[in-house]
């Protein structure tokens, strides 16, 4: 999936009231490093982005 995508989803789910550090907790990926691909700092290596994915894949926000 393209990184800014990927990017998008995650901001909106974060909008929607899910913490940040809950998902890297649940995807494993450092917090530190999830902030700065969520704001746009870096790019996720095509691992964490695969995992990222699939984890947003399954978040269902009411």
């Amino acid at each position: 999936m393209n990184q800014e995508i990927l990017r998008e989803r995650l901001n909106h789910v974060i909008d929607s009231g899910l913490v940040a550090r809950a998902v890297a907790g649940k995807t494993g990926i450092a917090a530190d490093v999830l902030s700065r691909f969520k704001n746009g700092y870096v790019c996720l290596r095509e691992e964490d982005a695969a995992v990222l994915e699939s984890y947003l894949d399954k978040v269902v926000i009411p």
